[in-house]
């Protein structure tokens, strides 16, 4: 079994500064159409008194819009274990023998709290290799899939989320935000037992150079990877919703951001000439995090968008047949 677990630099890494690490889970509640983001996230080297610990705690609403908020704090005063991490709203732990993830939001002002337990229920995908962004690097670990436990309460209902959907992602490695570097990274889920999928790839900041993309979609107990020239990415429209930016004194200093380029669609296809997969996903709303770099002057977008998605095709005789809900994340 794959141990996941943080990885902070050695005290002989010269590029510690640049030490990002990021455990990140999203909710997906196919009853009420709801989709949360949980994320507790390590920026700068381990002891450098400017490094940062921020904890994101989001849902949004289907006609009530975004509840939740982002808390930001020194490293030094988040609890940071093993393969934890927790700041005074928002925390989450992954359990290392078993993968399970344990997550709590805990922020009535802003509307929202969960006490919620996700254990996988497919193999992981792990990319442990450097791979590059901009001058830096990234690595990560994915479960496309995992069973929930727990609640969670929007404005005041609280609903069980048992039959919702989760994805998890544990990413790490070396960069600087304001660096010329972006992904796009989008989980699309549709309800237990259908299948999952999980788009990833690299850009510069601008978008106009990728590397090649990666799409693992999980089915029938399968699963199937596509990559490069078997998968074609088309983005069309222009998402029109007002986002949430958060934290809001950071997003007052950049109202040059209020109204980034995002699309509302993605049509997605990948065929290798034996599986065969089409995506067509709507955003219906996306929030805007702004992540300000502890060592140098720079700030990186991080644009969350959900809505919801229908797929078709084939994994050998496994069809892919249904509609759900993502989240796509477009970092500039």
């Amino acid at each position: 079994m794959f141990l996941d677990t943080l990885r902070p630099p050695s005290p002989f890494d010269l590029s510690a500064s640049g030490y990002k690490d990021w455990l990140h889970l999203n909710i997906l509640d196919h009853a009420s159409g709801a989709v949360g983001i949980i994320n507790v996230s390590l920026h700068g080297a381990p002891g450098d008194p400017r490094s940062r610990a921020i904890g994101t705690g989001l849902a949004h609403v289907p006609g009530a819009g975004w509840l939740g908020n982002v808390e930001v704090s020194g490293q030094s005063e988040a609890a940071i274990g093993t393969s934890s991490i927790g700041l005074e709203r928002v925390a989450l732990a992954v359990l290392p023998t078993e993968g399970a993830v344990v997550a709590s939001v805990t922020d009535p002002q802003n509307g929202l709290a969960a006490r919620l337990t996700a254990r996988p229920s497919v193999s992981p995908v792990v990319v442990a290799n450097k791979i590059p962004l901009g001058p830096g690097w990234i690595s990560w670990y994915a479960v496309s899939r995992l069973a929930l436990s727990g609640q969670w309460t929007l404005g005041s209902q609280v609903q069980d989320l048992s039959e919702a959907s989760a994805y998890h992602d544990h990413n790490w490695g070396r960069w600087h935000w304001g660096e010329d570097l972006g992904w796009e990274w989008g989980c699309f889920l549709t309800p237990t037992p259908g299948p999952a999928m999980v788009l990833s790839l690299t850009t510069d900041r601008a978008h106009r150079r990728r590397s090649e993309p990666c799409l693992a979609v999980h089915a029938g107990g399968k699963r199937r990877t596509f990559t490069g020239a078997a998968i074609e990415i088309e983005y069309s429209g222009r998402l029109d919703a007002v986002l949430r930016r958060l934290p809001g004194a950071t997003a007052a200093l950049h109202s040059d951001w209020i109204h980034p380029r995002l699309p509302n669609k993605l049509l997605l296809r990948a065929n290798d000439g034996v599986d065969r997969v089409t995506m067509e996903f709507a955003a219906r709303a996306a929030a805007q995090l702004i992540a300000a770099d502890p060592s140098q002057r720079g700030y990186g977008f991080i644009h969350e968008m959900v809505g919801e998605f229908s797929c078709s095709g084939t994994l050998g005789k496994i069809p892919i047949d249904g509609t759900g809900l993502g989240v796509l994340e477009h970092v500039d």
